[in-house]
């Protein structure tokens, strides 16, 4: 089952973040604790881990992005063969959020 990838808050005071860059490429596996990629926060550069194995199936923001408010979704993270409708995984993900 596919899940989203958000923008973590990485501190309690830690509103938003800009991606400095993806370790892994669409299309990548990428294993549960690997880092996935690195994130500028107002105070540091952080590496993100995954919180799920599978494979990397949409990066939805990039380095251009600028400035992500935390826990918006960035990516989506598939099983290995599964087909994912990426628009259909954020929105639902983005309605339950509320």
């Amino acid at each position: 089952m596919a899940q989203v990838v958000v923008m973590p808050r990485m501190g309690q005071t830690m509103e938003e973040g800009t991606i400095v860059e993806w370790k892994k490429n669409e299309g990548d596996t990428v294993t549960q604790g690997e880092v996935l990629l690195t994130i500028q926060s107002d105070k540091s550069e952080l590496e993100v881990e995954s919180d799920v194995s599978g494979v990397l199936v949409k990066i939805l923001a990039t380095p251009d992005s600028g400035e992500i408010p935390c826990l918006d979704p960035i990516a989506v993270i598939g099983d290995p063969g599964e087909e994912v409708d990426v628009d259909q995984v954020v929105s639902d993900f983005l309605a339950k959020r509320g």
